[in-house]
């Protein structure tokens, strides 16, 4: 078995060589956001002060019924513990093979990749589906719940460890693979959050100390819905706005939701560096260091350069904010201005999320399928009409791949060179300002569509 094979996290299907050159494939894309620049520039450089970050949306007055109604949280609550109820038990009593077993298909596939893509194009779709709060609302019902403790003021510092302490059980500890381990996660998981939920309140546990409440509500920002409550917190009308523009809207300020947002960036990036022949012949040439550690060696390299990578992504983000503020030439808040334009480079983050996952989505999550008929590998015949499926490969040809990766990603960029220019106009408050502000991130955002494309233009060396 190869080092590749060993160190294996969520590979589920093969990747494929760019079908152009690399330079030609990197400049293109970095021209092209550059022209989306001069065209934002010429079509909305005028829109400064307070009034450039509105926006149009409509109300869709038969969206409020259901809106109000329980039962699409019944639904996708049911879904949700479904969904964890076949992590614990294919987890614990199915293959230990993570191509055999849909604990491995749910949690990387259908829950982390796809349904982040989805909250991006339709919503928040955690706020239905989540295992937690569908038991704590069960309960609720059945009896009183008081908080205990009132949490203390910690921001999202708490909800931003356990996205790094969940990325590292992806990308770093080489164990996200194994379902047994997958299930254990999972199981520990539920029982912080539904204690910490019982203990501090529901909404203080999940606005401050659950991971994929902050992740899903800031990803839904992006989405096309947004909703009005009265004074009873009840929705009162439902609006569909143009995609992204919600991360214009006003937002806690923070450190630590700029560190949330950046490794929402580098634990993709990671992720795509961590499979290419350089990262490995890295490793290999350390083996000397870590190999002597055993087991914990190999982890302690990846998880170091996932922090090494994190530091790097911050502090280029901060350097560039400081020439932001320079060049606008007008006295802001460091903290609140860094916060505010950390949102704009959440569509990076959603496309690069497609992009990478792109072909796990559209085919892998297809061989979860046939396992339906023995999910456990047990010898049972549960739906023999889904047995003899084989999944479609149409969309996962290379040209497809790689065409679809591009468009992703480029666009992605031109979302947040947009909105970045809208909220420097509201920042800065006159053209000029806002204009010369830009400057910096047009740099910063020409960067990353190259470093992105470059990480997915990569040989990889996963194995199916």
């Amino acid at each position: 078995m190869t080092l590749a094979a060993q160190i294996l996290l969520h590979g589920f299907g093969p990747r494929y060589d760019l079908p152009i050159a690399t330079a030609l494939y990197l400049y293109a894309a970095g021209g092209v956001v550059f022209i989306s620049f001069v065209l934002v520039v010429l079509f909305a450089g005028d829109r400064v002060g307070p009034n450039a970050t509105e926006y149009p949306r409509r109300a869709v007055s038969w969206l409020v019924p259901i809106a109000r109604s329980p039962w699409p949280r019944i639904v996708g609550g049911t879904v949700g513990l479904i969904g964890f109820l076949t992590v614990v038990v294919a987890g614990f009593f199915g293959s230990t093979n993570a191509f055999y077993n849909p604990a491995e298909y749910v949690v990387w596939i259908y829950f982390w990749a796809l349904m982040v893509i989805l909250s991006g194009l339709l919503g928040n779709l955690w706020y239905l589906f989540s295992p937690w709060t569908a038991i704590y609302d069960a309960l609720a019902r059945v009896v009183r719940i008081e908080p205990v403790w009132k949490l203390p003021d910690v921001g999202v510092w708490p909800a931003t460890a356990a996205y790094f302490s969940f990325a590292c059980l992806e990308l770093t500890t080489g164990m996200a693979n194994r379902p047994a381990i997958v299930a254990i996660a999972a199981i520990v998981y539920t029982v912080i959050t539904l204690a910490g939920m019982f203990l501090f309140g529901r909404e203080e546990w999940l606005e401050h100390c659950e991971a994929f409440t902050i992740l899903f509500g800031i990803v839904a920002r992006f989405g096309p819905l947004e909703t009005d409550r009265d004074e009873g917190g009840k929705i009162s009308a439902v609006y569909v706005r143009p995609w992204g523009v919600g991360l214009l809207k006003p937002a806690p300020s923070g450190w630590d939701r700029v560190l949330f947002v950046i490794l929402m960036l580098s634990t993709l990036a990671f992720d795509g560096i961590s499979a290419t022949p350089a990262w490995q012949d890295f490793t290999v040439a350390l083996k000397g260091y870590w190999l002597p550690l055993g087991a914990f060696g190999l982890f302690a390299v990846r998880t170091f350069g996932l922090i090494l990578l994190t530091v790097a992504f911050l502090l280029i983000f901060i350097t560039f904010m400081e020439a932001v503020i320079y060049l606008g030439q007008r006295k802001v808040d460091l903290k609140a201005t860094v916060s505010s334009f950390a949102l704009t480079l959440v569509p990076i983050a959603l496309v690069y999320n497609a992009a990478h996952n792109f072909s796990y989505v559209v085919v892998s999550s297809q061989y979860l399928i046939p396992l339906l008929n023995d999910p456990l590998q047990k010898g049972w015949h549960l739906w023999p009409a889904v047995a003899s499926f084989t999944p479609n490969f149409a969309l996962a040809q290379a040209s497809t791949v790689w065409y679809a990766d591009i468009v992703l990603i480029v666009l992605g960029h031109v979302i947040a060179v947009f909105l970045s220019h809208l909220r420097a106009g509201e920042r800065f408050r006159t053209a000029q300002r806002a204009l010369l502000s830009q400057y910096p991130m047009l740099l910063l955002m020409v960067l990353y569509t190259m470093t992105s494309l470059w990480i997915l233009a990569q040989p990889i060396t996963r194995e199916s």
